[in-house]
């Protein structure tokens, strides 16, 4: 298992080393090198350790690679869940990152179960074993869907949302509800009347932006392999955006909105958000297609892309022959508000801090084989605001009041009304009801889907996406990039109105139905002049014509791989957990270092020895809580150890028969007993804890060793101590603040007799 990331992780080594961290309440398996396709029945230690996987190992694994971990019988899903939910216990109320607002119960359960079917030769789907995330307003069978909202924390769902029936026949677990801006309406922040605040993890005193902030963070934490949230405006992209994601608001009607609370029925999408391009592509194949029970999906399985999915076209040659479109009003950039012209005063200037991260990943799309077109003449600000202005009719009070009506019995409300009436949320949604007084029942309400009024705005939105999937066609445009955000995140109280600086977000995706995509452009510059003293993440909008999911997803790959580490970073304020496997393995492989017996081999390779010793010095004193620090001293001293036993497995003594004595038989002579050789202290070395572990040479032909240790340089009675046994390392403990002397010997037994070797030169040691 190769070690994700290893020279980012390095940089978080000295807050690793300052937490203390929670270990795995179940040591995970260990594939022996055997058993992998390589055809070697011996493993090194290095080769070993390697295809242990760890906590470090999780950090920003991808769903490919925990599927292989378990395929290969690495990792159990029980295991996976189990090191999630540690994750999530361990920062994510202590950090005030605030990002999930309930564990599934039932997770452990489900995961032991899906093991079960793995080793019965069962796989369910693509998504067998993998734990995901859904914000809190999708319904999970049994659990609470709460939308973030105080009032509804016991509204049971009876069934699942159609999405996360999809996820489970893949054979997905629900590991968690996300928080979120309450009933989705904020995109500014996620604060909930339920869950609080979510701060984004990279600088926690920032916003994860909304509504979608709370599967954002949890997400970019590592607290499950991929998540899933809602857009209405902009609620899966700019969290995505602030938490260095691929998101997308897919076509509306590719994806249900069946048991998801509502906002706007008419604009309201589910998507998924994940740390890579192939996930994200993944997770959106499985999530699409037709629902009955969803008309908007009536179309989704003809526009969903048939045969292996998403994923089977993803290369990194995706973006050859691709013409992308970028708006230059983004990029400087001009926000339109309704009829009012653009002029030099509404031009509103990227940040330093961004601007080159825009450069950045226009050269990176451009690098991988894009051609890039100004489009600005084709899709001009005058045609971009009148297809955007299509009125509004507001369907959010009968949306709620239907998802109600279809709880049952169960319910906690009937209407918005019964809603209202608790105080709910104040200061946190925006939920109103759509005329002067909301309706007491379902029944009372006039369908606004049947009203002249909406026919008339929905003809509109479809007359928008039309226009524009057909310009896109006409001009052979894949895509259209754009700068949706002129800053990086803002300090969560003042995060209001901040970072929306182009109105396109709120736009091309939500009113007119098209694809939008958020992918990272990597990390900012700081600005600590203005309280911007952590590298923070920002992402690049894209959207495509009606349906064209495809593109979007070959571009993410295809940019993905030509960017490089430069696009992802891990918070360091969430690192990887102490791992007591790699802790144990340590040591384990220090007492393999020291049980070397080098009597049984002709040759003695010095400068490799000496090389593994330095190495097994520095093993000790590493703070096994910092989980970065403890792998790689491990790995050091495992490759040191193997290129000394290279050497010593080529180069061993041959046995000489000799005949076995019968000590019943007075006709045998004993031969008399020789005195050992003299040994030698080879390592005295200090351990925590007021220890010292002692190295004596080993000899052949003995029984075992003494050792003799005072703090008395002539070794008086009175400060003397004797440890003796078989093995060539020893560990004195219980000891005081002061300089130690040692010196060891040999011994045979036999014929009850003990004849004891020459005393090894005096070496000493302090404890300080």
């Amino acid at each position: 298992m190769r070690l994700r990331n290893y020279s980012k992780i390095t940089c978080m080594l000295s807050l690793a080393s300052a937490l203390v961290l929670t270990s795995l309440p179940t040591p995970l398996a260990v594939k022996s090198y055997a058993s992998a396709a390589v055809g070697i029945s011996a493993a090194t230690e290095a080769e070993k350790l390697d295809h242990m996987f760890t906590t470090i190992d999780l950090m920003d694994a991808t769903v490919s690679e925990l599927k292989e971990e378990m395929e290969q019988g690495n990792l159990t899903s029980k295991q996976l869940v189990q090191m999630y939910i540690d994750r999530i216990q361990k920062y994510d109320q202590s950090l005030d990152l605030n990002s999930i607002i309930m564990v599934n119960p039932n997770a452990l359960s489900e995961a032991e179960k899906l093991d079960a079917e793995r080793r019965d030769g069962k796989i369910k789907g693509r998504l067998h074993g993998i734990p995901v995330i859904v914000k809190d307003n999708y319904d999970v069978e049994g659990l609470a869907t709460s939308a973030g909202c105080l009032s509804l924390q016991n509204s049971i769902a009876n069934d699942d949302a159609y999405a996360v029936k999809k996820l489970r026949d893949e054979g997905a677990i629900i590991l968690a509800k996300a928080n979120m801006s309450e009933f989705a309406s904020s995109g500014s922040n996620s604060r909930s009347t339920l869950g609080g605040t979510v701060h984004n993890a990279y600088d926690t005193r920032r916003t994860a932006a909304g509504s979608s902030g709370g599967t954002a963070v949890a997400i970019t934490a590592n607290f499950a392999a991929a998540g899933f949230g809602t857009d209405t405006g902009s609620s899966i992209r700019r969290p995505s955006s602030l938490s260095n994601l691929y998101g997308i608001r897919p076509s509306k009607g590719l994806t249900s909105i069946d048991g998801v609370v509502p906002l706007l029925g008419d604009r309201d999408v589910t998507g998924p958000m994940c740390r890579t391009a192939e996930d994200m592509a993944l997770m959106l194949d499985v999530i699409s297609g037709t629902d009955a029970s969803d008309h908007y999906t009536v179309d989704a399985n003809a526009n969903q892309l048939k045969g292996n999915g998403y994923v089977s076209s993803l290369g990194k040659n995706g973006l050859k022959g691709k013409r992308i479109g970028f708006l230059s009003n983004s990029f400087g950039y001009n926000v339109g508000k309704d009829d009012v012209p653009l002029d030099k005063e509404s031009k509103v200037s990227l940040d330093a801090k961004v601007s080159g991260m825009v450069t950045r990943a226009r050269g990176n799309l451009k690098k991988a084989g894009a051609e890039i077109v100004d489009i600005s003449k084709l899709i001009p600000e005058s045609l971009y605001t009148s297809l955007r202005n299509c009125g509004y009719s507001s369907t959010g009070e009968y949306d709620l009041n239907v998802y109600f009506s279809q709880l049952g019995d169960g319910a906690p409300f009937k209407t918005v009304k019964n809603l209202l009436e608790t105080g709910y949320g104040v200061g946190y949604s925006n939920l109103y009801p759509s005329g002067e007084t909301a309706a007491s029942s379902l029944a009372e309400m006039v369908n606004p889907y049947d009203t002249d009024a909406h026919k008339e705005m929905w003809s509109k939105m479809l007359n928008f996406r039309d226009q524009i999937s057909k310009i896109l066609r006409d001009n052979q445009i894949d895509a259209v990039m754009y700068v949706s955000q002129n800053d990086v995140a803002d300090i969560e109280e003042t995060s209001d109105n901040k970072n929306n600086g182009a109105s396109y977000i709120n736009n091309f995706g939500p009113v007119a139905g098209l694809p939008d995509m958020m992918i990272p452009m990597g990390m900012s510059k700081t600005d600590a002049a203005n309280g911007y003293t952590h590298a923070m993440p920002l992402g690049m909008s894209m959207f495509s014509s009606y349906g064209n999911e495809k593109a979007l997803m070959e571009i993410a790959y295809a940019y993905e791989q030509q960017a490089g580490d430069s696009l992802r970073e891990m918070p360091d304020t969430v690192p990887a957990l102490k791992d007591e496997k790699v802790a144990e393995y340590l040591e384990e492989l220090e007492e393999k270092v020291y049980d070397i017996d080098y009597s049984l081999y002709s040759v003695y390779p010095e400068g490799k020895v000496k090389s593994m010793y330095r190495k097994c010095e520095k093993a000790e004193e590493v703070d096994v809580s910092d989980v970065y620090a403890t792998y790689q001293a491990a790995m050091n001293l495992a490759k040191a150890y193997d290129k000394v036993m290279e050497v010593l497995n080529g180069n061993k003594k041959v046995a000489v028969s000799t005949q076995q004595k019968d000590p019943s038989d007075s006709t045998q002579k004993q031969s008399p007993t020789q005195k050992p050789g003299k040994t030698s202290i080879t390592h005295l070395t200090t351990k925590k804890g007021r220890k010292i572990k002692v190295m004596v040479k080993k000899l052949e032909n003995v029984s075992g060793y003494q050792v003799k240790y005072s703090t008395s340089k002539k070794f008086a009675a009175k400060s003397t101590k004797t440890v003796s046994g078989k093995a060539g390392a020893y560990t004195v403990k219980k000891l005081k603040k002061k300089k130690y002397y040692f010196k060891a010997r040999a011994y045979v037994k036999q014929d009850g007799k003990t004849v004891y070797g020459t005393w090894s030169k005096t070496k000493s040691v302090r404890i300080k």
